[in-house]
């Protein structure tokens, strides 16, 4: 029985073996067979071509493609876009062909209009040197501004490419503020040589006059610029530009404007940038009622605010805004800057998981959670993202100025220094960096630099009591008082809202030993004090001690005495000393009614 199961056994496995043998002669006949075709071309071509389906004539090709590259970027599909335009450019072209569907900037023919479209593709797709090079074999290509716009735009932007790729290889901060861009002296060539025939439009006039502005050359780059917004006033970039150059210049009247309503905002603007907040916010009022539902415009009112530390109402703008606009980023790096002041960590909290939920790669975002780990006192942290903003972007100066104020707290001071001057190179009209450079150099104890960078700070903000304040602190330090003494002047009469000038005022006036203006300077902050609270400051015991015993020497008794009894509250010497005047008193005069300091002392 064995072995008739091992006899079935072996013919079962011959059987098995004789199929598997079959099927093997089989896959290798179809093999062979499928070689041969490969080798024959025209029987491969037959079974792979799609049937039924033939290539349509060029004209056919060219408007599906030209159709679809219209589409694509209208709806910012760079990459698809980009590959129909680079088979739209590969057409055969005889020269003849009209443009089937409209297009912009008067194209009528259908080779420029590939080229521009190829290039506008490159362009999307930040390859600027490439579309550049795309429109290299148009010939008269001033006859088309877009097309030379778009040309001599992409040779800019490649420059500045390469200068910021270069820039990040340098580490002295000095060295790195002097790598320019390469392509603008070629740049400025081309340019000037259209602009003497007359042959740039409104846009190539900007690109004309941001290139002079790159070559420091401010005064053609302003006129230039002036002559972009005649022939198009809608070009907020070049009204812009205008700003940042008269700020520079320091100089508005010789600006020849056009009779545009754009002129209302960038005066508005310019007002912004010269520090004149209430004037701008006045514009933007004006404004508002023809765009009331401009979140620029909200936010601008927000900042002139911000700017004038009026943080309650800078906050109900901002929060308009974020009901206008949920998504807006842009300013509210500037919101987290008053909730950061005003120590509101649960809003500030929120306002970063927002900013987290709408861009988190973006330098607003960075800022704003940046300030919210410096609330925190994680330091360190908060650096970490005002560096991932300044990745996202090199020239966002808040990130900057905010990074320098970590480092201030985390006393590195040289890491300090270096933030608030990378933050001057980018915008010298930056007050905030000045000012921190100042605070850096007086915490080192070097004040006349710190005077220095002050008064820069000062020019900016004439009238912002702060700069005064810190200005006459380093003519303090410095044993100047008579300089000292002005400069506190001054920022009292600015408004002074953190109460600085007028305890230094007397004191400065105790010490020059004009005891009578140091009474009525101390008189002045009792009579601020108390409006601003019934309690008793540090500032206010000081000014009833120093009250009591001057009115004492004048025999102003009856004053004397009310300042004594304020001082009873204390718990201090200086209640001591309100004690021993109130019986001095007592002694000096029994005729004078003191049952109410009596009272008060237990007699």
């Amino acid at each position: 029985q064995a072995l008739n199961l091992r006899g079935v056994g072996l013919r079962a496995a011959r059987a098995l073996g004789l199929l598997d043998a079959s099927r093997s002669r089989r896959r290798s006949s179809s093999s062979f067979r499928a070689a041969q075709r490969m080798d024959d071309p025209d029987r491969m071509e037959m079974d792979l071509a799609p049937t039924g389906m033939a290539i349509p004539p060029q004209a056919k090709l060219r408007e599906d493609l030209t159709q679809a590259v219209s589409e694509l970027s209208f709806c910012e599909l760079a990459s698809s876009a980009s590959w129909a335009a680079e088979l739209l450019a590969a057409l055969p072209s005889d020269g003849c062909e009209a443009l089937s569907v409209p297009a912009p900037g008067g194209i009528s023919s259908a080779q420029l209009y590939s080229s521009l479209m190829l290039a506008k593709s490159y362009f999307n797709m930040r390859e600027y040197s490439r579309a550049a090079h795309a429109l290299n074999s148009i010939k008269d290509l001033h006859r088309n501004q877009a097309a030379l716009f778009l040309r001599l735009y992409s040779l800019y932007l490649a420059g500045e490419k390469r200068r910021e790729e270069e820039a990040v290889e340098v580490q002295d901060p000095v060295e790195k503020c002097l790598v320019k861009n390469q392509e603008l002296k070629m740049l400025q060539d081309q340019l000037s040589v259209l602009y003497r025939q007359g042959l740039l439009g409104g846009l190539t006039l900007y690109l004309y006059g941001i290139t002079l502005r790159g070559l420091d050359l401010k005064a053609d780059a302003r006129r230039i610029l002036v002559e972009s917004v005649h022939a198009f006033p809608c070009n907020w970039s070049a009204w812009l530009d205008i700003i940042a150059i008269t700020s520079d210049l320091n100089d508005v009247s010789q600006l020849d404007l056009p009779k545009h309503w754009m002129v209302w905002f960038f005066h508005a603007a310019l007002r912004m940038e010269l520090q004149r907040n209430e004037d701008a916010r006045e514009l933007y009022a004006s404004l508002r009622h023809s765009f009331p539902d401009s979140s620029y415009i909200i936010s601008q009112i927000a900042t002139c605010y911000y700017n004038v530390q009026n943080f309650d109402a800078s906050q109900l703008a901002f929060d308009e805004v974020r009901k206008k606009d949920p998504y807006k980023l842009s300013s509210l790096d500037t919101f987290s800057n008053i909730l950061y002041v005003k120590g509101q960590s649960a809003a500030l909290s929120h306002l970063a998981r927002q900013a987290i939920k709408i861009d988190k790669y973006t330098p607003e975002a960075s800022c704003i959670i940046g300030n919210y780990y410096s609330l925190k006192g994680e330091h360190e942290k908060s650096v970490t993202y005002f560096e991932r903003a300044l990745c996202l972007n090199h020239s966002f100066t808040p990130a900057w100025i905010l990074m320098g104020h970590e480092f201030m707290e985390m006393k590195n001071t040289a890491a300090a220094i270096d933030a608030y001057r990378t933050a001057l190179n980018i915008n010298q009209r930056e007050y905030r960096a000045w000012y921190g450079l100042g605070q850096t150099y007086e915490l080192l104890s070097l004040h006349f630099y710190a005077l220095f960078y002050y008064r820069r700070a000062m020019t900016l903000r004439p009238e912002d009591a702060r700069m005064w304040c810190a200005m006459a602190q380093c003519y303090d330090s410095m044993d100047r008082k008579a300089e000292a003494l002005k400069c506190y002047e001054k920022a009292h009469r600015c408004g002074d809202r953190e109460r600085m000038a007028l305890p230094r005022l007397a004191r400065l006036h105790q010490d020059l030993g004009d005891r009578r203006q140091a009474a009525v300077y101390y008189s002045q902050m009792l009579t601020q004090n108390t409006q601003a609270s019934g309690g008793l400051p540090t500032d206010s015991v000081e000014a009833l001690r120093f009250l009591m015993v001057f009115y004492r020497e004048e025999g102003k008794l009856a004053d004397c005495e009310a300042c004594a009894a304020q001082l009873l509250d204390t718990a201090g010497p200086e209640k001591d000393e309100a004690k021993a005047m109130l019986r001095d008193l007592r002694a000096s005069d029994g005729n004078t009614p003191w049952r109410q300091s009596r009272d008060r002392l237990g007699m």
